[in-house]
């Protein structure tokens, strides 16, 4: 018996800090509620690459999406509930990545629509 409640407690423990992990090497994750929040890298649907020559990303309110930005990731799910937005990059972008200067532009999604 005790034997299977250690084993229990195990893998509670995988299952409950596994998300963590998959997120640990992103670096500095945060929410913002009118943006979104930040994902787990397996959670992403699509990479999109940053570089100096990109002006701007389009993307669709649910979209998960990981950023690759100078060698540097991050994964962001767009999960708000605005219906047309725009805005800098850098409001979602970690500490220390240079964002270039892009803007965000986030398509609603007609699942959302009454």
């Amino acid at each position: 018996m005790k034997s299977l409640k250690a084993n229990l407690v195990a893998v509670f423990a995988v299952i409950t800090l596994s998300p963590l992990a998959a997120m640990a090497h992103q670096g500095e994750l945060h929410s913002n509620p009118a943006f979104g929040s930040a994902a787990p890298a397996p959670s992403a649907t699509r990479t999109i690459t940053i570089s100096s020559a990109t002006k701007y990303v389009n993307v669709t309110q649910g979209d998960v999406v990981k950023f690759d930005v100078d060698g540097k990731t991050f994964t962001w799910q767009f999960d708000t509930l605005r219906t047309k937005a725009s805005f800098d990059f850098s409001a979602i972008a970690p500490s220390g990545v240079n964002t270039h200067g892009v803007r965000v532009y986030v398509a609603a999604n007609p699942i959302y629509a009454n």
